[in-house]
């Protein structure tokens, strides 16, 4: 029995002693999870990066809509404007009109444009701010600023503000307005109606 006890001290001594080698597997263990760790947050930047691109060419993409509807009223073109719209989309005139498909749009649009647009009238959208719903679901709203355009009775208006505001969605690859809203602003205070 002594002999045995000696032979599980020694046992025991013997894997006491493998014990300093121990921390060289902490060690390399540690440097495992680093390693892994620092993987795993460049593959989350990596696609947060990605994904950072994917809502600014989306982002660009909706701002289009609005920057094409300008100049699509420039160009007098009914079926250009009523295009950028889903094809059951809505849209409410400043005029307060609602409108309801591409029928109803080019029909509406056509002689709008005719009448107002003159070959030194300008329209611009600025001011946008647009948010995200859902990846393929956009809100946007934007000061579209109209100047030179033909007033109902033939003058000249040198500035119209129109609030326009609007969701889009995407469809397949391309991104429609779903419903359109605009709205008159106040005019800008000038030194001709402001008061002292």
């Amino acid at each position: 029995m002594i002999i045995k006890e000696k032979e599980m001290k020694i046992s025991q001594i013997y894997r006491a002693d493998s014990a300093p080698q121990a921390p060289k597997s902490a060690l390399r263990g540690l440097m495992q999870v680093l390693g892994l760790t620092l993987l795993a947050c460049t593959l989350v930047l990596g696609v947060a990066g990605s994904a950072s691109a994917s809502e600014a060419q989306d982002e660009a993409a909706v701002r289009a809509l609005g920057d094409s509807f300008a100049k699509a009223f420039l160009q007098k073109n009914a079926e250009l404007r009523a295009s950028l719209f889903a094809e059951n989309g809505t849209f409410v005139t400043p005029q307060g009109d609602f409108l309801q498909g591409h029928v109803a749009m080019v029909k509406d649009f056509g002689p709008e444009a005719q009448q107002a647009v003159n070959g030194t009238t300008q329209a611009a959208f600025s001011n946008y701010r647009v948010r995200f719903i859902k990846p393929d679901v956009a809100v946007a709203d934007a000061l579209l600023t109209v100047r030179n355009v033909n007033g109902p009775d033939g003058t000249i208006i040198p500035v119209i503000l129109i609030n326009f505001f609007f969701v889009a969605v995407r469809h397949g690859d391309q991104w429609l307005i779903e419903d359109g809203r605009a709205h008159f602003a106040p005019a800008p205070p000038n030194s001709m109606t402001s008061r002292n």
